[in-house]
């Protein structure tokens, strides 16, 4: 899966220097303001800030965007067309269903740890713009990736991988928020790298099953 260059902590205030190459300045642009966008907030995050934050003049980023809610767009675009691809090779494989669901969640966690702004800039805006004119891509990209959770989660059911019996759906939404929501607590540096946490998690998920 392609990554972006952002592979700091939310916590990073690192600048990045834009090159002339334009796909290297446009993705420039993403990673920064995907940074601004989840530590400052999408409304405080002005088109100076981003021009700021990748060092060009501000009507250089109108060359490649239209507007900041085009560079929103496409960094949710972006994410989510990655994400979504992931989900599905990660689906589709053909492993046993648990190993399915622990690819899923180790991805997770690799997200976290390498493009954490990306998620969180996804997180942040998910509610507001479900369903807006130009955004309805985000609903219809999140429900196409839920879905293909689901299976994987419904195969290892059915598997009887599972320690505890309780709905897909509910289990659906627990291994989904404790995986995703790390990214507001985690930090490169902590105690336990991603890969680890992965493990424990699944470790809590499966049980002693």
């Amino acid at each position: 899966m392609p990554r972006s260059s952002d592979s700091s902590s939310p916590a990073s205030g690192r600048r990045l220097r834009v090159r002339e190459d334009p796909a290297v300045r446009r993705q420039a642009i993403l990673d920064g303001s995907a940074r601004l966008f989840a530590t400052r907030g999408f409304a405080d995050t002005t088109v100076r800030h981003i021009a700021d934050e990748v060092e060009v003049q501000a009507a250089s980023l109108y060359h490649y965007f239209s507007s900041k809610d085009a560079i929103l767009e496409a960094v949710l675009r972006a994410f989510l067309v990655d994400l979504e691809a992931a989900t599905e090779a990660v689906v589709a494989a053909d492993v046993s269903p648990r190993q399915k669901v622990g690819d899923l969640v180790r991805h997770g966690f690799a997200l976290i740890s390498e493009r954490p702004f990306w998620v969180l800039t996804y997180q942040n805006e998910f509610l507001r713009l479900d369903g807006q004119p130009g955004f309805e891509f985000v609903g219809e990209m999140s429900a196409r990736i839920e879905a293909a959770w689901v299976r994987a989660l419904t195969e290892s059911a059915a598997a009887d991988d599972f320690a505890v019996d309780v709905p897909v759906d509910v289990r659906y939404r627990l291994i989904r928020d404790a995986t995703w929501t790390a990214v507001r607590w985690y930090r490169a540096g902590e105690p336990y790298d991603a890969a680890t946490l992965a493990e424990q998690y699944l470790a809590v998920f499966y049980g002693s099953h």
